[in-house]
């Protein structure tokens, strides 16, 4: 194995974790996991409204029922899911889901209900019928009724919020996979704001669904870092403007409305399609040339081959090509590429 592929190796496994690390946090937020506990903690004082007369017929096991009766730290509505509950509170189908350790596809493959649906609507929009109910709280029940009765009677209210965070992690690592492109773009822009920001530069989002703006708050950077993928990119105080999209990922634009620079972002970490990668930067290169020719074009890519890197050097699309690995690792490449885009905002500044 020669030493340029061990370090293409090591590079991938490098971008590959820091990626996953923080699309793990975002995540996490975006669950809403940590507040699952705390609707439930709230309905603790009114939980002598929830009759536990049917708990055969909801998949109760009698002994797991018995031991939670006698377990002076858990109450009924923390383990067992009761058909009342998720008619009033739909968000808890996540909860109960996850403390019986069944991922989404595990839900959808054993009774035919597409969780997710309901998961991610956090309007409530999409409703579960009596039916649909009856059939998820059975399932639940039976995968904690089945792990309380294995534990011998030593379940605990620790081991409960273990569950919630071991089944909320498998459904993340899951997702992860299919997300790693989708992660370093949404770095990328996280990165663009916070820099915009401590130039004292941003003074507001752009929807991504057209209806308006955000104005920026500081005491809301971390929310609206949490949720860049619902804007459409960032109005500057000097005019000009900083658009997210998909060819290109990342557009700079003047106070007149041109094209000074756009950016193409390619986090994915497999060698094999590094020249497919650059393929696809090269594409939005020479359309965005066509229309501005005079536009800068910014190639930031991870895990580039000695034959894709070749192929950069030579091309005659490309301004400037930053290793993203290198940018988030190193704070001398992360400062040349802030600062090659901040001045090309930098230079409308000035009539």
């Amino acid at each position: 194995m020669t030493q340029a592929h061990n370090q293409l190796l090591i590079e991938t496994h490098q971008i590959n974790y820091r990626l996953r690390s923080s699309f793990f946090y975002r995540k996490i937020k975006e669950l809403n996991i940590l507040t699952l506990p705390s609707i439930i903690a709230n309905l603790l004082p009114l939980s002598h409204l929830y009759n536990w007369d049917q708990h055969a017929h909801w998949g109760i096991s009698e002994d797991a029922f018995m031991y939670i009766s006698n377990y002076q730290d858990l109450q009924y509505i923390q383990v067992f899911c009761h058909p009342k509950l998720l008619r009033e509170y739909p968000a808890l189908l996540s909860y109960y889901r996850n403390i019986s350790a069944l991922s989404q596809k595990a839900a959808n493959y054993l009774i035919g209900i597409n969780v997710a649906r309901y998961e991610n609507d956090l309007d409530n929009k999409n409703t579960l019928n009596e039916k649909q109910i009856e059939l998820l709280v059975k399932l639940f029940n039976e995968h904690i009724s089945l792990i309380i009765d294995s534990s011998i009677e030593t379940f605990t209210k620790e081991e409960l919020y273990g569950l919630l965070l071991a089944s909320t992690g498998a459904q993340i690592d899951g997702a992860w996979r299919n997300a790693i492109g989708e992660e370093a773009e949404q770095v990328v822009q996280r990165l663009l704001v916070k820099e915009a920001v401590k130039r004292d530069l941003l003074l507001a989002f752009i929807l991504k669904d057209g209806t308006g703006i955000e104005t920026f708050e500081q005491a809301r950077l971390e929310d609206l870092l949490r949720s860049i993928a619902k804007y459409r990119g960032l109005m500057l105080s000097n005019q000009t403007s900083i658009l997210f999209a998909k060819e290109p990922d990342i557009a700079l634009v003047s106070k007149q409305g041109t094209t000074l620079g756009i950016v193409e972002v390619k986090g994915g970490t497999d060698p094999a399609g590094a020249l497919e990668r650059y393929g696809a930067a090269k594409k939005s290169f020479e359309d965005t040339l066509r229309i501005s020719p005079t536009a800068k074009t910014i190639l930031l890519a991870s895990c580039i081959t000695t034959e894709a890197l070749t192929r950069i050097r030579q091309d005659q699309t490309i301004s400037l090509y930053f290793n993203l690995t290198e940018v988030l690792h190193e704070e001398e490449k992360y400062n040349e590429l802030i600062s090659y885009i901040f001045s090309l905002l930098n230079e409308q500044s000035t009539p």
